[in-house]
């Protein structure tokens, strides 16, 4: 499978839900990654929309008003309506694997792609950006869970490791091994009726 293919598969399953999701590795026979993500939804009413300027007025969940303007690219614009609900979900995903020592260290290579809604359909769109990368590990602090590390192309950094799944994967890592980090994140919008109309 091809790294595209790999992305392109991680994402989809990304679209859908964290739930069983497995990355491929670049290299055979490496160890199932450490997958962890997060998903935050945030909903807007729409106060009054502007098919000429295609800015939309958003009430947020504070009750703070918000303007944000439609792009040309999102389809179905004239079906917006007061008092429809507009749905900004965000998510991440990162997911971690030991890979073979002793090769040079792969070249990051990234993708990105989106969605459109159908014509006719609510307006909505989705849209992903996913990055591949390996890193050497240069230096360990386990008591503070600070990994420093080096990429492809030189540089060094130290990563602070809050997550507990991913804590239990630094402290398994050794100075020199390889790590594979997949990170994906995604944006969906869904525009759903006034329930009232």
């Amino acid at each position: 499978m091809s790294l595209r293919q790999s992305l392109l598969a991680a994402s989809g399953a990304l679209m859908l839900g964290f739930g069983g999701m497995i990355l491929p590795s670049a290299h055979a026979a490496t160890p199932q990654p450490i997958v962890v993500g997060k998903s935050i939804t945030v909903v807007g009413v729409v106060e009054s929309v502007d098919p000429i300027t295609r800015q939309i007025l958003l009430s947020g969940p504070d009750g703070q008003l918000k303007t944000v303007t439609a792009t040309q690219d999102m389809r179905n614009f004239a079906q917006i309506r007061a008092g429809d609900r507009l749905y900004l979900t965000f998510r991440k995903i990162i997911a971690v694997a030991l890979v073979p020592s002793g090769q040079p260290l792969s070249q990051p290579a990234g993708l990105v792609g989106g969605h459109r809604a159908a014509l006719g359909h609510m307006p909505g769109s989705s849209g992903f950006a996913a990055i591949r990368e390996e890193v050497r590990v240069d230096e360990i602090d386990r008591r503070q869970h600070l990994v420093t590390v080096t990429d492809a192309a030189g540089m060094t950094q130290t990563v602070d490791i809050h997550n507990t799944a991913m804590i239990h994967f630094a402290d398994k890592l050794k100075k020199g091994d390889t790590v594979q980090i997949d990170v994906i994140q995604s944006v969906s919008i869904k525009l759903r009726p006034d329930p009232a109309a």
